[in-house]
């Protein structure tokens, strides 16, 4: 990229110089030149122990009722992979084939008959009678558990195929080992965990720039109905109500970290202050600074026209101490330009940060994984370290919104059970007037990539939390459970939430699979389509970001039964502030709106990078 952009400024610099013989062919044919040479620092692929257990640990993570125990399976299933092992063989042997064999056959070695029916990796028999509660408890994690090691050997079997080169059993073992023992790491150590009475709740939020203003309206919404009713007992009251997971991409990523400051005792005011001013009230001299230099740098050591100083800034104001152990989780995600892969980082995985790290270290480390989060492509320098329990990751960290706009996958990948989606995005892009040159060609494509990658992740991530649930949905009825008992329902279980399955028909929503139903269900709400204005770029303006945080409350007020019922957040406190009118709410909101001339007082319009 770097090479062809140097001709690029080259010929643009040319033509404003009144140059002839830089025309559009010499162009082309400079774009059509391949590199003579492969680069000396091209980085090398993630060895295959490491791939073995990145897909081991994703299979493995979920919410278990006791973190301990079910730990301690994953452990004992990393030192005896036999069973594993076994069933990804049979599964490349008979590609292609029936492969049915593999999990259950006439001679009981499949994997059903040696993992699922029989006690193995210190996983009880199935429990007889599920009358009592703590057997019932302990059998939900196992049948959670054996589902989960159920997608290993498929996953394994398909890596295989896509290297087109046979791992050896020792690799695989290693990488299962390994995978397995990150995975009962992280379990243990997040401070939130399945709950029977409850529902796991998650928000996820996409990226957008200035519009996150719409998200930021819908979730100070949120928050302000959970500020007046936490913490009070019932009938009133919604007593611990929360969110257990707020996971974001981009701007996103900025709102999810209000998200968690709310839930750090004592700070709820400060959170829903924050989300307010920082979303109607900001321009962008607030946020970064211009790397103002000649064009031609771009081509040659600039990597970004701005730098997200004040970004760093408002970080070290949110991000408290105690945000790092409160009962909520911080995921923000960003893509490593020189490998291509996703990279999520949580606030509560022992995976991204030293045994023993201080407060302080790793507040630096989450402050580095949102500003990666942020940063655009071209627009913004990039991040080059990540923290890591093996130490600083380096590499080249831009927005995750590159291929991961709406980060559903770490919600359902993490165990939520209930997900609000906020999207900054209408169901489909926006329409556009008719591009009159290239560059307006190129800019809508850029446009079209990043919406596409939402498409595709969402309808990923729905398809995965139904096929969880219902490996989980069958493992319960091959270990002799009742109906009842295997679709969640009757005592012992929280009741099953009202609402839709998902917000649009094109989604596939848990409602279609009522084997699962009570297990996973997610609601989404979207930017409206008509009658305000949207954002470009980096452009931060309080006359655009007011409307859209009004437009963000006024959604979530509309939504507000649905979006109670799908979290479990009961209490005549939040029935009330559901149901108080639409126009009353957002006049509220426009009232503590402050006025555009104090957002601008005394701030430079531009500010130049020292």
């Amino acid at each position: 990229m770097r090479r062809h952009l140097t001709p690029l400024l080259m010929f643009l610099a040319a033509t404003a110089g009144g140059c002839s013989f830089m025309r559009t062919d010499v162009l082309l044919d400079t774009l059509n030149t391949p590199d003579a040479s492969p680069p000396k620092d091209m980085p090398s692929r993630v060895p295959a122990v490491e791939r073995v257990a990145g897909m081991t640990r994703a299979q493995l993570t979920d919410s278990y009722v006791d973190p301990a125990r079910a730990g301690a399976w994953m452990e004992a299933l990393g030192a005896a992979p036999e069973a594993v092992l076994d069933m990804t063989a049979c599964l490349v042997q008979h590609a292609g084939n029936d492969t049915a064999s593999c999990y259950e056959n006439a001679e009981r070695t499949g994997y059903v008959d040696r993992a699922v029916k029989a006690s193995v990796w210190g996983v009880p028999p199935p429990v007889q009678s599920l009358s009592e509660a703590s057997p019932a408890v302990e059998e939900v994690d196992a049948q959670r558990f054996l589902a989960n090691t159920l997608g290993i050997g498929p996953s394994l079997a398909a890596l295989q195929q896509s290297l087109e080169v046979p791992l050896t059993r020792e690799v695989l073992a290693q990488g299962i080992q390994k995978g397995a023992a990150s995975a009962a790491a992280y379990v243990r150590a997040r401070s939130w965990r399945r709950d029977l009475q409850r529902p796991s709740n998650a928000v996820v939020l996409s990226g957008g720039g200035a519009n996150g203003a719409f998200s930021a309206g819908a979730i100070w919404r949120l928050l302000g109905i959970l500020e007046q009713c936490r913490g009070k007992p019932a009938p009133e009251g919604c007593g611990d109500a929360r969110i257990d997971l707020a996971a974001g991409t981009s701007t996103g990523a900025l709102i999810s970290t209000l998200v968690d400051l709310f839930h750090t005792p004592g700070q709820e005011a400060n959170a829903r202050k924050q989300l307010l001013g920082n979303y109607t009230c900001t321009v962008e001299s607030d946020l970064y600074c211009v790397n103002s230099t000649w064009l031609w740098n771009l081509a040659e050591d600039t990597r970004g026209l701005v730098r997200f100083d004040g970004i760093f800034s408002k970080l070290d104001q949110f991000i408290q101490p105690e945000m790092l152990h409160n009962g909520t989780e911080l995921v923000s995600v960003s893509v490593d330009f020189q490998t291509g892969d996703v990279f999520s980082v949580s606030d509560q995985d022992p995976a991204d940060f030293k045994a023993g790290a201080s407060d302080k270290l790793r507040k630096g480390g989450m402050t580095n994984a949102i500003v990666a989060s942020i940063a655009e492509p071209v627009l913004s320098n990039p991040v080059g370290v990540l923290p890591s329990a093996a130490g600083d990751r380096t590499g080249t960290y831009y927005d995750g919104g590159v291929r991961s706009g709406l980060p559903l996958l770490q919600a359902v990948q993490r165990g939520a059970e209930r997900v609000l989606v906020i999207s900054t995005g209408g169901a489909n892009p926006s329409p556009s007037a008719d591009p009159k040159n290239a560059m307006s060609v190129l800019m809508r494509t850029i446009d079209l990539f990043v919406a596409q990658p939402r498409v595709g992740e969402v309808q990923q991530a729905e398809l995965l939390a139904v096929t969880r649930r219902l490996g989980e949905y069958n493992v319960c009825t091959l270990r002799g459970a009742t109906e009842d008992f295997c679709r969640r329902k009757g005592p012992g279980f929280q009741p099953p939430s009202l609402g839709p399955g998902a917000g649009q028909s094109v989604w596939m929503g848990s409602a279609r699979f009522d084997q699962v139903a009570t297990s996973w269900r997610s609601a989404w709400m979207f930017k409206p389509e008509t009658g305000l204005a949207t954002a470009s770029g980096y452009s931060f303006t309080p006359e655009v970001m007011q409307p859209l945080f009004v437009a963000g409350v006024e959604s979530l007020q509309k939504r507000c039964a649905e979006v109670l019922s799908l979290f479990g957040i009961q209490g005549t406190l939040a029935a009330k502030e559901c149901a108080r009118p639409l126009v009353e709410v957002a006049d509220e909101a426009r009232e503590a709106l402050p006025s555009v001339a104090q957002c601008r007082a005394d701030k430079p319009e531009r500010r130049t990078c020292d």
